[in-house]
């Protein structure tokens, strides 16, 4: 009598599970090494920023990026606005400091040099203050960098964002 048997046995399909479950694991494993590798690179980068502003005051007697208008004040500009003239990014890359006139985070859409004053999408968060911010940023990776820099409040000290994800600013 002949036996046929059709389909798989559950041994087999244990291993498959098996085996696609590890898969998965590495996958998410992999994400999550990405994202703080980028959030790492970014704290970075307004360390960075922070530590050139100082040095450009301490160089040249001014802040890079100051309003004429508003003397003390940044005037606000973004580091993907195409050929700037002026501003923030323009200065410190002019007098040296960034090897790059047009930074980009490695998460969010761009930096954007202000002051702090009222509300609106032109100004930071940080009342009364010259700010460096990033656009767009995923509200958990924004909430990683604040705890990583500040005292773990969204909206006080010298990191604060926003919960629509729109921008983290920090103070300079």
């Amino acid at each position: 009598m002949n036996r046929y048997q059709y389909g798989f046995t559950l041994v087999e399909l244990s291993i498959v599970l098996i085996i696609m479950a590890l898969l998965v694991g590495g996958v998410l494993k992999a994400q999550a090494i990405i994202e703080n590798a980028q959030i790492r690179s970014d704290i970075g980068k307004l360390n960075d920023f922070q530590m050139i502003s100082l040095l450009y005051v301490d160089k040249l007697s001014k802040l890079p990026g100051e309003d004429d208008s508003h003397p003390g004040r940044l005037k606000t500009v973004l580091s993907s606005d195409s050929a700037p003239s002026e501003g923030y990014f323009y200065d410190v890359y002019q007098a040296g400091f960034s090897s790059t006139l047009q930074p980009i985070p490695a998460i969010g859409a761009a930096f954007k040099a202000t002051w702090g004053g009222s509300s609106g999408a032109n100004y930071g968060l940080i009342a009364g203050a010259n700010q460096l911010c990033i656009t767009e940023i995923d509200v958990n990776l924004a909430s990683a960098i604040e705890v990583q820099l500040d005292e773990g409040s969204r909206s006080s000290g010298d990191v604060e964002y926003t919960l629509n994800g729109s921008q983290l600013c920090m103070r300079l």
